[in-house]
């Protein structure tokens, strides 16, 4: 699957602060050349420790993100 990096660029600005949601799931992507999404993991036992458990937090962001964007998709009527 292939995003439409454009219309997540919000999301992909590391100065929005709901660029977290992302992390979860980018930890897991990889760019066209195979590398991580995100670079080089840093060291650390609470890197690790992120890394591990990581995919627990996916279904708590997906959530979140949904209700980031339905404002933004499904705009009240005035």
């Amino acid at each position: 699957m292939r995003l439409r990096l454009s219309a997540w660029a919000p999301l992909l600005d590391t100065s929005n602060v709901n660029h977290g949601l992302l992390l979860p799931i980018l930890l897991h992507c990889r760019d066209d050349q195979g590398q991580p999404m995100l670079g080089s993991p840093r060291s650390g036992r609470k890197t690790a420790e992120f890394l591990r458990n990581a995919y627990a937090d996916i279904p708590a962001v997906v959530e979140a993100m949904r209700q980031y964007w339905m404002p933004i998709r499904y705009p009240r009527a005035r």
